[in-house]
């Protein structure tokens, strides 16, 4: 039994030890609140020490003003002294009585003036404390506790010109001042419960956000394993992919095969380049998303970067019978501060994106010098993009859903890494489209270095 519970200790121990935001919301939790109750705990006591100093004091400065009285008036007028009493008890709450008395011998005393009337057990039950005040100097206060609250009752002893003892009684109810000192402490404890819960709401948010930044170093680590992966992979797929789509051009270009073989071949070839291209795009992906793949802008000439584009892809047109048209002014030459390299693998996936989703028509090419951008606008008559799916058209994976698109090869990833490229060198990309009708795709690309 020792030992389970020595090991459980210890358990718990190396877990908070391996979770320091644990050890924090316990001290959160447990240490904060005790602190605040024990610090709130001795400013009461403080405080009731305090207030029953002051109302001693008060109990005190009665017994003197009262003892002013006595001593100046020669002889006691009880005529006027009781209403005088009696009024001082009217106006103080926490005073209950007041007896004038004078002692006749060593053990009698007489009432000789008071606010309410006064019988003889009274005076009996009051006559020790008498006795014990007849030997001091000062009030002497004797605390009682009853059901009801607590009672104070105060004696001091006078003696004139004429060694004549006279006694001061008072009795002081402490009713209103306990209840003023315990709503005191109800403030004072709900305003720790208040300080408690705040300090588990805190606690709370303390461990959410530990986690939140342990579930975030994962998802980092885990995406930069994925991304090392991917990277691996791609490489690893990309050699023998290579090889395959160069053997399947030498063998095309031999002339050896003919007739079923030839068309093998041709499959062969175009698989390995759809292969190609799909590695291609994950490394691209990868490296944008981890932000190593960089672009190295500078002054470049548009015209020649689209003219070379377009004559790469006129075969794939001629095959479908699309026309691309350049419809660019050769007497300008229109620069931007791109990444020439980089701007081609963009124009080329927006033009063949074009060619692919066109069936018949064409395609027509652009440019317009603006005063701070030069905007290239792709024009196709293809079966165009709903708007709800130009919202989502470049998410990475995204695909349109119909019927006619379905029959078209891809991985959704092209138009993503497009505008990733085209924004990496400081431009902008957009799509204009009606469904049936066909696609407007803009580039704008910064003319200066941003």
């Amino acid at each position: 039994m020792i030992s389970s519970v020595l090991y459980a200790i210890e358990r718990g121990f190396r877990y908070v030890t391996a979770h320091p935001h644990i050890l924090l919301a316990l001290m959160l939790l447990v240490g904060v609140p005790l602190v605040f109750l024990y610090s709130g705990q001795q400013f009461l006591r403080a405080a009731e020490s305090n207030q029953d100093t002051l109302y001693r004091t008060q109990v005190g400065f009665l017994h003197d003003t009262l003892e002013l009285l006595l001593l100046q008036t020669d002889q006691l007028n009880v005529a006027v002294l009781e209403p005088e009493l009696k009024k001082l008890v009217e106006t103080n709450n926490d005073l209950t009585g007041v007896l004038i008395l004078k002692q006749t011998n060593d053990s009698d005393f007489i009432v000789i003036a008071g606010s309410s009337t006064t019988t003889p057990e009274k005076i009996e039950q009051i006559t020790p404390m008498l006795e014990f005040a007849a030997v001091q100097d000062n009030t002497l206060i004797y605390p009682h506790e009853y059901s009801g609250g607590r009672v104070w009752l105060a004696v001091k002893l006078i003696t004139n010109s004429d060694q004549v003892r006279y006694f001061i009684y008072s009795e002081h109810d402490l009713t209103n001042l306990d209840a003023v000192i315990k709503a005191r402490k109800q403030n004072a404890y709900y305003s720790l419960a208040f300080v408690y819960l705040l300090m588990l709401l805190i606690a709370y948010w303390q461990i959410r956000s530990t986690d939140y930044r342990y579930l975030y170093a994962e998802t980092k680590k885990a995406n930069e394993m994925k991304d090392l992966f991917t990277n691996m992979i791609a490489h690893e797929l990309r050699a023998p992919l290579t090889a395959i789509k160069g053997y399947a051009s030498m063998v095309e270009e031999s002339g050896q095969v003919h007739g079923q073989n030839k068309e093998y071949n041709s499959r062969i070839r175009t698989s390995a380049e759809r292969l190609l291209t799909i590695v291609n795009d994950l490394l691209d992906v990868a490296r944008i998303q981890s932000g190593k793949l960089k672009v190295k802008n500078a002054s470049t000439n548009i015209a020649p970067v689209l003219n070379a584009v377009r004559d790469e892809l006129l075969s794939s047109a001629a095959e479908k019978g699309i026309e691309v048209i350049l419809d660019v002014d050769e007497s300008i030459q229109p620069a931007a501060h791109v990444d020439a390299k980089r701007l081609h693998q963009a124009l080329t996936n927006l033009i063949s994106n074009a060619i692919k989703y066109t069936k018949e028509g064409s395609i027509t090419i652009s440019l317009e010098e603006k005063q701070q951008v030069v905007e290239l606008r792709i024009k196709d008559t293809g079966m165009g993009i709903a708007a709800e799916d130009q919202k989502k058209l470049f998410a990475p994976f995204f695909r349109v859903e119909n019927d006619s698109v379905n029959e078209i090869t891809g991985t959704g990833l092209g138009m993503w890494i497009t505008k990733q490229l085209i924004e990496l060198m400081g431009g902008s990309l957009a799509v204009e489209s009606i469904k049936g009708v066909g696609t407007h795709v803009v580039v704008s690309l910064p003319k200066e270095a941003a």
